[in-house]
């Protein structure tokens, strides 16, 4: 991405400035050169590379540039998008490939900085007016984002007494703009996960009417998604009002009492995050690693006995792994909360997997070789054999229905 400061300062002694003009092109290089001598901000590379993208493109992105609101995110800038700005959808039909490429970059920074801020409502209309221009790996980005987001909201539900942080680390989860956004990306792809957080809430929602109001300010937010299916749609709807009545008891509660239990709140969760976060750190790293360790170690052994047979593991073990994935990434997220740690959240989650992998193969390893030996069975002994393989099967079935 060129610094397209220096186009602000070209155009103010150049005013209907041609990027396709050579003349003007050398008139641009002259007031940048000159101003560069008295302003150290930008670099004669940053005017090399401004000149030659110019002579490469000529005007061909102006339709991004003469948008107000993309201008000023190409050049680093946060804000609140102004609506009236755009100037995408009259030109929608020539945003081309090459256009989003050429956005991708400052676009996602500029996604980062809305999400830090939970500035959830700006993202909403930025995405609403401008998702022509949106990448598939930014849209991805966005999408990740939120669901971690989710996750954060679903991990807190069961536990009533770190409700202060929906006002302050997680107020995404009580914002309904935050789920409003998900519905205008895909309603679809986000139904599932929002009736998770509904039936979350509906399942803790026998507790103190003081924590009830963090439940009832979740469930106003998530009323505010517009929902895929009818069913949802109807749910949230009804919910929503539920949750209203639950979060208006707020103005009930003694002040004073608010406040004390605000602060016993507040002090108990800042000594828990003190005296756990190190802990749960050293922990989830040596679970982590234990995992790495056993894998390798089961791995090294069947190598050692059979190279043959450890090939065969491993083909089977990367054909299954592209099967059960979306299963067992499911069957963790039931054990597991998601961790804080990028890396090792990723780390941990694959560990897991590879673990799973070796248990799914062991299994079907023994059954193969009880298979074999009933088979085995039926022909040297008939009388013995064939009742053996029926109960087996009767028994497998009723084990699956499980």
């Amino acid at each position: 991405m060129i610094n397209l400061q220096l186009l602000d300062v070209v155009k103010e002694s150049l005013p209907n400035f041609d990027g396709e003009n050579s003349s003007d092109l050398i008139k641009a290089e002259k007031i940048l050169k000159a101003q560069q001598k008295i302003d150290s901000d930008f670099s004669l590379n940053d005017i090399e590379n401004f000149i030659s993208f110019f002579k490469e493109n000529g005007n061909k992105f102006n339709i991004l540039f003469e948008d107000e609101n993309l201008f000023s995110i190409f050049k680093g800038e946060y804000f609140n998008i102004n609506s009236s700005h755009n100037r995408v959808f009259p030109n929608i039909m020539q945003i081309t490939p090459e256009f989003r490429t050429f956005c991708e970059e400052p676009i996602k920074k500029y996604i980062q900085l809305n999400i830090q801020n939970n500035n959830w409502e700006n993202l909403r209309i930025f995405y609403k007016n401008y998702f022509p221009v949106i990448t598939p790996l930014t849209k991805e980005f966005l999408i990740d984002q939120i669901s971690q987001k989710n996750k954060l909201v679903r991990s807190i539900i069961p536990e009533p007494n770190h409700y202060s942080y929906l006002l302050a680390q997680y107020k995404h989860g009580i914002n309904p703009h935050f789920y409003a956004l998900q519905s205008d990306i895909d309603s679809s792809y986000f139904n599932d996960v929002i009736l998770d957080i509904n039936n979350d809430v509906s399942e803790h929602q026998n507790i103190d009417n003081f924590f009830k109001v963090f439940l009832g300010k979740i469930l106003v937010a998530l009323g505010h998604f517009d929902a895929y299916t009818e069913d949802l749609r109807r749910i949230l709807k009804k919910n929503s009002r539920i949750g209203a009545d639950w979060a208006s008891k707020e103005y009930t509660f003694d002040s004073r009492r608010m406040a004390q239990r605000f602060l016993q709140q507040t002090t108990t969760n800042e000594r828990f995050l003190k005296n756990t976060k190190s802990k749960a750190s050293n922990s989830e790293w040596i679970t982590t690693i234990g995992y790495y360790i056993i894998v390798f170690m089961i791995l090294a052994v069947l190598l050692s006995v059979n190279k043959y047979a450890f090939q065969i593991v491993v083909v089977v073990e990367i054909i299954a792994f592209f099967i059960i994935n979306k299963r067992m990434n499911r069957r963790y997220d039931e054990l597991f909360r998601e961790i804080d740690h990028p890396y090792l959240g990723k780390l941990k989650r694959f560990g897991h997997k590879l673990i799973q992998l070796q248990l799914y193969t062991l299994i079907v390893g023994v059954f193969i070789m009880i298979f074999v030996g009933l088979v085995v069975a039926c022909f040297t002994a008939p009388v013995l054999g064939i009742p053996l393989v029926f109960g087996a099967g009767f028994l497998l079935r009723k084990l699956m229905n499980r």
